[in-house]
């Protein structure tokens, strides 16, 4: 072989190494962006989920609790004196009985003074934090205040004059939310990865067929991150109205028949239906502050009917829209700064070509 062939055959295998070398760098690059684009999907889809069910669910808890708070009021109005309230242990162990991530239920002063505690995790009382401007209207059922691995529900205690002389408060595990959502969040995660080793596999067959220079390589990174992240977002927004909806018109349903319980009681005491009509205030109050509910019902024979509202869920799911907003717009910016690395690149290399 020839020098000239030599030198021939050196230069293809430079090629073919130059070439090799890119395309590695660029595969190298395409998966850090996926895997950055799907890890920020990812928790938007979950932060998304853990936002619904942690509101349903909570204030589900808190309305089965007013039931059992209305039994202090009651005797509150009565004459009865909060600090020495019988059974009160009885009362506190029916709120508890609500949910089996409670861990304590207690009931604190104005001036924040532990009233009465059951605590059936054994846990420290003194982080009941209460949440700042802890105040409330018709339209509050409950304030949270999360730390140390609980929620902290606060929900008022009401005397005769309708003003709030105390707190229950309900320390609830973490859990509570996180087992609502394991199911659909393990989903989400398994749809983000199928999504990143499909675009990359689609990444690395054009890379290889195209060859793209700096230019083309930063334009079909972008391309397939933006794809990865459109994808991601059409396939969790389309599953997660419905069960946005679902998870409501469940919410709603289990809210409705707590409060028919309530009616239940006042039948089984004998007072005529038509006392109850006249008093149609009482649903309205009932479910003031309970933002998943449209309007509810109680017809003549004293059976409720709550209607969930489409605005609630669909709100959902425009706030998971809205977070997908961040997420592109982030990766749009990484584009741009990449395309202007190039372009102040490209300048000097002509301006030393020029010198």
């Amino acid at each position: 072989m020839d020098a000239a062939a030599e030198r021939t055959l050196d230069g293809i295998q430079a090629r073919g190494e130059v070439y090799f070398l890119r395309g590695f760098v660029t595969v190298l690059i395409l998966l850090i962006v996926l895997v950055g684009v799907a890890e920020r999907s990812y928790l938007t889809k979950r932060d998304a989920a853990r936002s619904l069910f942690e509101k349903l669910t909570l204030t589900q808890i808190a309305v089965e609790a007013r039931q059992h708070i209305r039994k202090i009021e009651f005797g509150i109005k009565n004459g009865r004196e909060l600090e020495q309230f019988y059974n009160m242990n009885g009362i506190l162990r029916d709120i508890q009985r609500g949910s089996s991530y409670i861990a304590g239920v207690y009931v604190v002063s104005r001036q924040d003074i532990l009233l009465y505690s059951l605590n059936t995790s054994h846990g420290d009382t003194t982080g009941l934090l209460r949440p700042g401007n802890l105040t409330f209207d018709d339209e509050t059922v409950y304030q949270m205040s999360d730390a140390m691995g609980y929620y902290d529900l606060f929900l008022p205690v009401y005397d005769a004059n309708g003003r709030d002389i105390a707190f229950i408060i309900i320390r609830l595990d973490e859990d509570v939310v996180y087992f609502s959502t394991r199911g659909l969040v393990e989903q989400e995660y398994m749809q983000s990865i199928v999504v990143v080793l499909l675009l990359l596999g689609i990444g690395i067959i054009m890379t290889i067929k195209l060859k793209p220079r700096s230019g083309g390589t930063v334009l079909l990174i972008f391309l397939l991150g933006f794809s990865c992240l459109s994808l991601d977002l059409i396939l969790a927004y389309s599953r997660f109205r419905g069960i946005a909806e679902s998870a409501t018109i469940q919410s709603v349903n289990r809210i409705a028949q707590l409060l028919q319980s309530d009616v239940d009681v006042i039948r089984t005491m004998g007072i005529p239906p038509d006392m109850i009509h006249d008093q149609n205030s009482w649903l309205r109050q009932s479910v003031l502050g309970l933002p998943m509910i449209h309007h509810g019902v109680l017809d003549s024979n004293m059976r409720i009917t709550l209607t969930a509202s489409r605005a609630y869920f669909n709100r959902f799911s425009m706030d998971l829209l809205r977070s997908y907003a961040a997420a592109y717009a982030v990766l749009f910016i990484a584009a741009a700064a990449a395309a202007a690395l190039l372009r102040i690149r490209k300048r000097m290399l002509n301006n030393k070509a020029v010198n």
